[in-house]
């Protein structure tokens, strides 16, 4: 019964204000056909189904966001007054997807063909359907202020090069500031590591950087890199995930100060650290619990 509910929201998202017609196309969409190996006679997006709807459908996901970009352009603020004379141009560094681009689309659409991810079906969903994003509740109107305080808003995103023109296109749609984007969005080339750090570095050469966005940990350091275990390995696993928590208390008096991360639910590094069997880990956690 659970899960027959669970369809019938995703299908009035799908059908009203949350609609896409990435999502919505009868046949499947243009573009490379799905490897065999990513399809499943099970739906292997059952377990992210409740986190893909409250990003499209909760009230609360929108109140967290639009609450952390008014903070983050108060913060913002109070930097540029302390700045001292003679400094670089200040600049912020945000991420795009789940940061300032919404794709809660693209995993509609995974959910609706029960598939896995797959990096070809990324790269058409970049490439070919740039009028399905959606905002982020907040980012346009921060954006828009840290513009009109002069501030170089940089676009540091592991979307491919290759396939910029979709992600111009979207910005262009989103209402985004056009004016020396070439300048301002840095893309990951195909092949290159998704490590963002030397594309931080060249931006911190050029600019003050006051403030860096983020969805993912590794928006803001590669220390937060979840590391490559094998699956079975639960104790690796455990100590990985504490300390990846560990670290993030380390940084503690960045979070909010220079360093705003926005939720998503849906995807991320920490996936990386649950295994092929999230239940078990959630079974654990409980059971650990006092």
């Amino acid at each position: 019964m659970r899960s027959a509910v669970l369809r019938t929201l995703v299908a009035l998202a799908l059908a009203g204000n949350y609609c896409f017609a990435f999502a919505q196309t009868a046949a499947p969409p243009p573009g490379p056909k799905p490897p065999a190996a990513v399809t499943s006679a099970t739906n292997p997006q059952e377990s992210v189904l409740l986190a893909n709807l409250y990003m499209q459908t909760s009230a609360e996901y929108q109140a967290v966001c639009l609450q952390t970009y008014s903070l983050a352009l108060e913060r913002l603020k109070t930097k540029l007054a302390a700045r001292a004379v003679g400094d670089l141009k200040p600049a912020v560094i945000m991420d795009l997807d789940e940061t300032i681009i919404d794709n809660s689309g693209f995993q509609s659409f995974l959910d609706r063909d029960k598939l896995n991810y797959a990096d070809p079906l990324w790269d058409s969903w970049e490439k070919d359907y740039p009028d399905e994003v959606r905002l982020i509740p907040g980012a346009k109107g921060f954006i828009a202020g840290a513009e009109n305080l002069h501030v170089t808003v940089i676009y540091l995103s592991n979307r491919l090069t290759k396939n910029s023109a979709g992600t111009v296109t979207a910005l262009t749609r989103l209402g985004m500031n056009m004016e020396n984007l070439g300048d301002r969005l840095m893309l990951k080339e195909a092949g290159q590591s998704s490590d963002k750090t030397a594309r931080r570095q060249a931006a911190n050469e050029k600019f003050s950087v006051l403030m860096y966005f983020g969805d993912n940990l590794r928006d803001f350091s590669e220390e937060f890199a979840a590391p490559k275990l094998a699956d079975a390995d639960e104790a690796g696993q455990e100590k990985a995930i504490a300390e990846r928590r560990d670290k993030v208390d380390h940084a503690a008096y960045r979070w909010g100060n220079d360093w705003i991360i926005l939720p998503n639910p849906v995807y991320g590094e920490w996936q990386r650290l649950l295994g092929k069997d999230p239940r078990s880990k959630l079974h654990k956690t409980r059971m650990t619990v006092k």
